[in-house]
Order: C-alpha cells, then structure tokens, then sequence
C-alpha cells in the first residue's frame, strides 16, 4: 500500500519556520516529510537534502560522512543501528555537536498515527554551564571553607579534602585511603585531635560516634583541640558510601555578617531567587536600577516583579519589547531559568546589564546583575576602531548577509575590483556581482571555460566556504581568494594579494631548478663517498657518464690496494689536493687523472667529497701541441708567401692590362687565319692569366664581408683555375657539371673563392697517390625543398678514417706531416659558410672517397647570373673621356680600347696635367689610375671636388693595388664606379656605361 506524504498547510509551514528550534517530520517509512529553516541552517552544506520524500538514513548519514555533524550520546552503536531501534520505540533522544562548534538536543516521538517528529533544541550554553560547574565544583571541593570526605560502602575512606584533613588530622597520620572511618575518628579522639564532652568517656563517644555514622546523621558538634567548634553531616551516596563534611562554625556568625555587608557593597548585583520566583535576598546594586529598594524589591511576587519593571525595559537580547514588555519579559526570565543562557537588557533611559543565573540548592537561582553600559560604549568605539582598521588592511574583504546581499566592503577591495566597474548596490547578491566583474574582464576567465560557467564556478565555491582559490585579474594582479561564515550566518570574502609572492616564488623555483641544472650539468667530475665502505652517496651526471651507474667506488680503482693507498694520503690531514689517479671508465678503458678530497661529515659519518680531473687527454694534447706549433710557424711561412706573392701579381697587372687589353683588340681583325687562331690563343692565355691574378689577389684581400649576388657556377670556376694547376700537372681528370640556370646567391664573392679553393686543395692532396687514376668531380644543382643552390666537389681518394671525422673542421687538426698542411683551412672554410648562414656537410666512405657539399641559400631576387644589358643604340655623338694614368703604355691601351667603344679618348699622364687640360677643354667622363706619383687618386678626386665640381659625378677609377686599405677605404666612402687591372674590354665598357647613366654616385 503506498503512503502519502502531505505537507503541512502554509499556515503551519510558516509557523514551524519562525521556532529558534529545530523542527523535521518523517512519516512511519522514515521518509521526510517537512523540516523548518532551523533545521535546515543546522544541516548547513547538506541542507539541499531536506527534500520531501529523501530518507532519513541519506540525510543523517551523509551529514555524518562529512563531518558536519557529530553524535556525543544516545547513538553509540552508530546510526543505522539507531535508526533501526526506531522502530520498536516511542521516543529517543540524542545529543550531537555540528561543526560550527554548537551542541544540539534531538528528541524523537513517536506520533500515533506512526510518523515520527524530531525536536531540536540549542544546548551549547546548558553543557558549557554544566562544564564550568563541574570544574567550579571540583576545585570547590579543595577551596571550600569546610572538611568532605566521602566513603565507601564498607564505610572506608576514599578521599578527604584538605580542610577535612586540617580538621580531622592536623599531623597527617590518620586519613589514609582504605581505612575505617571509625577507625580513624576513634584515633583522633585518642589522640586528643577532638575534645571529649566533660562526663563523657571515650568508649561512649565512639559508641555514638558509631550510631551517628550508621544512621547518616546530620548537625552534630565536635570541639577540636584547640577549643574550635566542628559542625558534622554525614550523607549517603547513592552508591551506598557515605559523605562526610566537618566545619568549622567557629567563626559562621562573623563570616555571615561580613558577608552579607561584603554582597551589600558589590557593584555587582546579586540576589538569591527561590524556586517561587521570590527573591529571598538581593543587595543594593541589584534593585537600584529598577526604582527599588533591595527590602521592597524582595516583597514583590515573580508577576509583580515583572509588571513594576517591564515599563522601565527598552530591549531584551537586542529585541525591542515594544508595548509587550510585561510578556517578552517574563518569557525571557523563564528561559534563561531553564537555558541558564546569559541574557542582554537595555533600560530606555540607555542603561545596559548583563543578566546570568546559576542553580543553587532546593532549586533555586543565583542571580547576578552587571552594568554592562561602560562596556557596550567600549564595544561601539571599538567597532569604530574595528572599522577603520578594517578599511586600512593590505588585504580586501567584503561582507555579505544570510541571503548572500552585499553588506560592505573594504577600501583595498574596492580598488582591486570596482577602477572602473560600479560598486555593487547594498543587497546585491554575490553570484551578480561575480557575474559582473567576470562579464567585465576585471577577473580574467581561465582558458578552456565561458565567462558565465567561470562565474557560476566562483558562486559555487564561495558558498561551500573555499579556501585560496587564485584570480588572475586583467591588470596582472594575481589574488588569493578565500570565502568564510560569519556568525550571523552571512559570508566573508578575503584577497590577498599575493602577485609579488608568486613572482619571488617563481624566480625561486627558477633560481632551485637553476641551482639543480647547475649541479647536474656541472662538467666537473666529483663524488660524494663514505669512508668506511666506498658507498656512493651522491653521484652527478657527468660522473655517471664516466663511470656508469655504479654504487662504489671500489668499481673504478683498478684495486683495493690503490683506494687504501689513497686513504691513507687524504685521512691524516683530511684534505688532498693533486693526487694522481687511475680509474676505470664505464667502457674499461683506463683514465689516467689528479683528484682533489676532502673529507667532511654527512649525517654522522664520515664523507669523501672528491673531484677528479681526467687528463688523459692532456698528455695526448701535449704531444699534439708540439705538432700545432709546428704548423702555425708553417703558417706563418705560409702568410708571408703569400703576401709576397700578393705584391708581384700587383706588378704583373699593368704588363698584363697590356698583352690582355691588345690580345683583345686584335681578335677577330686579322685576316691570315693562323695568325688570327695564334691572336685567339694569346687572348685566351692572357684572359686566364687575367682570372688566376684576380683570384689570387681577391683571396689575399683582408676586407670587410661584401654581400652581394653572385653565381657559385662563376666563384667555382674562378677557385679551380686558382687551385686547379697542381691536378692537372700530375694527371688528376677534373671533370665540372655544372647547372647553367643555378639560381644566383647572397655571399662575399673572393670569401667562397677561397673555400672553393680550400676544398679543391684538400683533394688535389687526397688524390696525389693515385697520379692519372684520380679523378675530381664538381657539380652545381638546385635544391627547391631547401631553396638552396648546392656544390658538390667529390673526390675518388682513400676516404676519411671514422675516428676523425668529428674532428677534421676543428682549427689545427691536420692528419699531413709537419710542413705539408696547417690544419686551417678547412675550419676556415667552415667558418666562412656558417657566416654565410649556409652548410659546409661532409659525406666519406672509407676507401671509397669523400664529397663536401657547400649549400648556400638563393638571393632574393633569384635567376640566374646575368650582365647587364648592352645598349645597342649608337648614340649620335661621340663620348669624349679624359684618360688619367702614369703608365703611358697602360694609358695608349685604354685610349684605343675607347676608340673601340665609339669614344674620343685625351690621354694625361699626370693628374696635375689632368687639371690643366680640364681647364681648357670639355669631358663626357673621366676614366683615371689610383696610384699615381705626386697626385693620387683620391688627391685627384679632392681637387675635382674644389675646381671643377661638375666632373665629380663624372669620374671613374682604375686600380691594381688590390691589397691597399687605403684605396678600398676611399672607395667605399665617395662610392664612386671603379674597375681592377688587368683591364679587361667588357670591364671598360660597363664602367662607362655606369658614368653615362644620370644621377649615379657610386
């Protein structure tokens, strides 16, 4: 049969929900069926579960699960079994504390038709007074004025306080522990601690003494020794022992009186109330805020109490009792008789008190009264104070009510939140406001979620209390923000600002990831060992790479004598330095080294730190250094060749201008036809002569890097008639396939002449052994995948041995005898491409050969290597050039190579000369020498620049001392056009067409 779960009606609902107390109903299944807000505020977090219908095992359960709730009593054997006892039982009560530090009484009753209500009520204040009694009566028991002893049921001792020991036993040697009480009186009557009465003996003291005990008597007298008159009462436990009290009444009159003048005079009101309500006593301080006199006060019955005194109250416990004084009043006296709960009135002429009760003997109540006006202006000014120092935190913190509406906030939160954005309204609700600041961008959104979750995800935890929940807002700041309850059940939020923490934090972790990088990639090799037994205790990563993964360092001496030999160095003094080692390497291979110890305590044993230095290569360098220095002087040789070298190729280019520039001029014009193939020999000769000086003279230059385009089809051919002669004269085949359409590239033109040159060298050397057999192939292509143009020089010689091929671009490595190779040139050659952001690779096999690969990246401006268009408009007049050089035979041959080119040549054989014809007659352009005795070149250009300004832009230059800084430097800075000796035909006519052209400079 299915039960039905009704609500209770509106009217009842809301009359259930206005009880402080806690009030649940569950129907006969234990299913809920209605549960007031009191019960929900004291289920907290798990109040979402008072849902009708949920049973009532999930809701406890949970709640217990999670700590929020705790049973102190009624409930040992657990929950479900309590639960379950439900069943046979009418009513049950249990006690439990809840989390925010309250305790609660829950009585369950059974109702008759089988639902079951549950009661809750607040005891936090009735167990904290029950506490503070127990402990005001234990320490009650030792400071009371008057002697307790309490016995057994064989009438033995258990305890006797200390003023019962006083009374009964001033000497100590009466009342111990498990002796008979009679026993002990009867002693001290023999012993004259009590007096006997005059006419009485001591047997029948003792006698009565005896039936006293036994019919647990009450008011008899004892006279002590010293003439003091002891008050007895015995009492019977409901343990069948017996309580004993001695006092001394010696004194009780004066005491009384002193202590009813004392009470009369306390600031403090007091007054005793009688089970009847009746005050049986009250001082002055307790009825003078009320109008009356302490005698007039304590003739009042409880309601006339009430009536006199409610017109004078303003508030009870911060409630205003309005015109209901009389009733509020009186209900709240009968309260706290039950609660003992202090409690708070407020007179209207602005008086406040404090009102306590505690419980006395025969059920009544002691009753204190304190002036608490002084007081609650203290606490005003000190919420004043609390305030501003509230607004003058580091911190923000923003308050909200039970209903989640805003209440206030700090001046830090303000700033951190609300630059630019309103401030939030008062009762503003806190899932708004973190809608609106999130919306705003004010608080950064996490990446991977929606403003609108991340802002539901913010409500969440601020009301399931989080802590430290980090916000990153939009003007870098980084927040900690942690949520609170308050006591009014409302909610606190705190931000720390903690943006420069995290910052030292994260410049720590990297400063300790640093400090271990640095300890782990430390190149030095050291080791952390005990003495006693070689144990590794710490051992880094290049340590690891020498040795392996060993766990000794037995493992790497070659013996167990060279370790104790090493001991017995480092251990008298504790430190060692330079001491020289063999060790076995992981591969086994033997190290030879110098170490350095020292020895050093590490949780309370004795440590080796050591660091050991390999130097076996060392020794090897040694001999490799000798051999180095060999090849530098060599080197040096080397350089003054060439430089030597350099100079007579300078002389040679004015002579060879002459057999180049006349081979040229007679090509093609002679009309006998072996004279004409003879004249084509001389003009190939002195043209190859022209490239090999070029070549050379641009491989001895030291001038800055020059990027320009330029063909490595033409810088390859270039390099192999400079370096190619030797090959050819011993046989070697050479053959070239190269790519007529090899897109041009970005470099320093006489930089990769001297590469190409280096790499054919290298080859020429490679391939000297094997005479006619060798062979050289050069080959250029283009790379689209890598947009690169590639050569590839490739030789048939005996190959690169493996074992150093690592090594042979490194500067001074060479595998030739002293005096045949300077280990340079291949480390330059790899310098030079890598400056060129290109690859030098190297492919060997062994016996088989070697290929070196130059690739280098396409120009911008790609295509292939052309010259510039040849204009071949005749221009209607003649070009008159004034030609400027001190070798007359150099300055004929250009004169007639311009007469060629449809010019009228005017030879000068001085530039002073040069200046004076200038004077006198009118140029197209001026073609002059550099180096020239008296007035050099840029002397020349200087003096154009003062007298004739017209001819600057007008002027060219031609020079053979390709090594002069000085004609280079000039050069670069006038920017003026310019061509090198050997003066080649094509050469002189794109100079003039560069000077014909307007607006050139340079």
């Amino acid at each position: 049969m299915s039960v039905t779960r009704e609500r209770p009606g509106p009217v009842l609902c809301n009359a259930l929900d206005i009880l402080d107390e806690g009030f649940v109903l569950f129907d006969r299944d234990r299913k809920l069926v209605f549960a007031n807000k009191s019960y929900a505020a004291m289920l907290g977090p798990h109040a979402h579960l008072l849902e009708p219908g949920r049973a009532m095992q999930e809701i406890i359960s949970q709640a217990v699960a999670s700590g929020h709730i705790r049973i102190l009593r009624g409930a040992e054997q657990g929950m479900p079994a309590f639960i379950a006892a439900l069943e046979t039982l009418d009513s049950a009560t249990i006690e439990i504390s809840v989390k925010d530090g309250t305790q609660r009484e829950i009585n369950l009753t059974r109702l008759d038709d089988g639902h079951l209500v549950a009661k809750v009520k607040d005891v936090t204040e009735q167990r904290t007074a029950e506490a503070r009694a127990r402990t005001l009566l234990n320490k009650a028991i030792e400071a009371v004025d008057f002697g307790i002893a309490l016995t057994d049921e064989n009438d033995r001792l258990v305890f006797a306080n200390q003023k019962y020991r006083e009374v009964a036993d001033p000497d100590g040697a009466l009342l111990e522990p498990g002796r008979h009480i009679v026993e002990a009186y009867s002693q001290a009557i023999e012993t004259g601690v009590f007096q006997l009465p005059e006419g009485s003996t001591a047997a029948e003291i003792l006698s009565e003494l005896q039936d006293l005990i036994g019919s647990a008597a009450k008011g008899f007298s004892l006279t002590s020794s010293t003439g003091r008159e002891i008050v007895g009462n015995i009492y019977e436990t409901d343990l069948g022992g017996k309580l004993l009290t001695l006092e001394d009444v010696t004194d009780q009159l004066r005491a009384e009186r002193l202590y009813t003048d004392a009470v009369g005079r306390l600031p403090v009101g007091v007054a005793i109330e009688e089970a009847s309500g009746m005050l049986s006593h009250c001082n002055n301080a307790f009825a003078e805020p009320f109008g009356h006199s302490a005698e007039d006060l304590m003739k009042l019955s409880d309601t006339e109490r009430f009536l006199s005194l409610a017109p004078m109250i303003q508030s009870i416990a911060g409630q205003d009792v309005g015109a209901r004084g009389v009733e509020i009043f009186g209900a709240a006296i009968q309260k706290q008789r039950d609660t003992l709960q202090p409690m708070e009135v407020c007179f209207r002429n602005g008086r406040h008190f404090l009102v306590e009760r505690a419980i006395t003997e025969g059920d009544g109540r002691v009753v204190v009264v304190t002036e608490t006006t002084a007081l609650k202006e203290a606490e005003r000014r000190s919420l004043e104070t609390l305030t501003d120092t509230i607004q003058s935190l580091e911190e923000g913190l923003v308050v909200f009510d039970s209903d989640a509406g805003f209440l206030l906030g700090n001046r830090r939160w303000r700033d951190l939140f609300f630059g630019d954005t309103p401030e939030p309204a008062p009762g503003e609700r806190v899932s708004m406001l973190w809608q609106r600041l999130v919306s705003a961008g004010v608080i950064c959104t996490p990446a991977g979620t929606t403003p609108e979750a991340y802002a539901q995800q913010l409500d969440q935890f601020t009301q399931s209390l989080g802590q430290n929940e980090t916000l990153f807002l939009r003007d870098g700041k980084t927040l900690l923000v942690s949520a609170h309850r308050t006591e009014q059940q409302g909610f606190l939020l705190t931000f720390v600002d903690v943006t420069e923490q995290r910052r030292a934090e994260a410049e720590q972790r990297e400063a300790d990831l640093l400090l271990r990088k640095i300890v782990d990639a430390c190149p030095a090799n050291f080791l952390v060992s005990r003495v006693d037994d070689g144990k590794i205790i710490y051992c880094p990563p290049p340590s690891r790479e020498r040795f392996g993964n060993i766990t000794s360092t037995l493992s790497f001496f070659l013996n167990a004598e060279d370790r104790q030999t090493y001991l017995d160095a480092l251990l008298p003094t504790g430190a060692l330095d330079d001491y020289r080692v063999q060790f076995r390497r992981a591969d086994g291979s033997i190290m030879q080294g110098i170490t350095a110890a020292r020895v050093t305590e590490y949780k309370g044993e004795q440590v080796i730190v050591s660091s050991t230095r390999d130097i076996s290569d060392l020794l090897a360098m040694q001999e490799e250094l000798q051999q180095q220095r060999d090849a530098a002087h060599q080197a040096e040789k080397l350089s003054a060749l060439g430089e030597l070298l350099a100079g007579v190729a300078h002389e040679l280019n004015n002579p060879l201008s002459i057999i180049v520039g006349y081979a040229q001029m007679l090509e093609g014009r002679l009309q006998d036809k072996v004279l004409s193939k003879r004249v084509d020999r001389i003009a190939e000769a002195a043209d190859r002569s022209a490239r090999i000086v070029r070549a050379f003279l641009a491989m001895a230059r030291q001038r800055p890097t020059k990027i320009e385009p330029c063909s490595l089809n033409d810088i390859v051919l270039a390099a192999l008639d400079v370096a190619g002669y030797g090959m050819r004269s011993s046989g070697t085949e050479i053959l070239s396939e190269l790519d007529d359409d090899l897109p041009l590239v970005s470099g320093d033109a006489d930089q990769l002449v001297q590469v190409f040159s280096n790499l054919i060298i290298n080859a020429e050397q490679a391939l000297a052994p094997l005479g006619q057999a060798g062979r050289l192939t050069i080959r250029s292509s283009f790379d689209p995948a890598q947009n690169q143009s590639v050569v590839e020089i490739r030789d048939n010689g005996p190959g690169i041995p493996a074992a150093i091929r690592a090594r042979i671009f490194e500067p001074f490595f060479t595998t030739k005898d002293v005096g045949k190779g300077t280990g340079i040139g291949l480390a330059f050659s790899h310098r030079i491409v890598d400056a060129h952001d290109g690859q030098l690779d190297l492919e060997t096999t062994e016996g088989e050969g070697t290929r070196f690969f130059v690739r280098l990246g396409v120009h911008d401006a790609g295509g292939a290597l052309k010259n510039d268009p040849e204009d071949d408009t005749t221009p209607e007049a003649l070009r008159r050039v004034l030609v400027v050089d001190d070798e007359e035979t150099v300055g004929e041959l250009i004169c007639e190579m311009l007469e060629d080119l449809r010019c009228v040549p005017t030879l000068a054989t001085d530039a002073r000369a040069a200046l004076g014809v200038l004077e006198q007659d009118g140029f197209d352009m001026i073609v002059s020498d550099f180096k020239m005795p008296g007035m050099n070149g840029a002397e020349f250009y200087d003096a154009l620049l003062n007298r004739h300004p017209q001819y600057a832009d007008r002027v060219g230059f031609v020079t053979g001392d390709a090594l002069s800084e000085d004609i280079f430097r000039f050069l670069s800075k006038v920017g003026r056009p310019h061509i090198e000796k050997p003066i080649l035909r094509d050469d002189l006519s794109a100079l003039l067409e560069r000077l014909t052209c307007k607006g050139v400079n340079g």
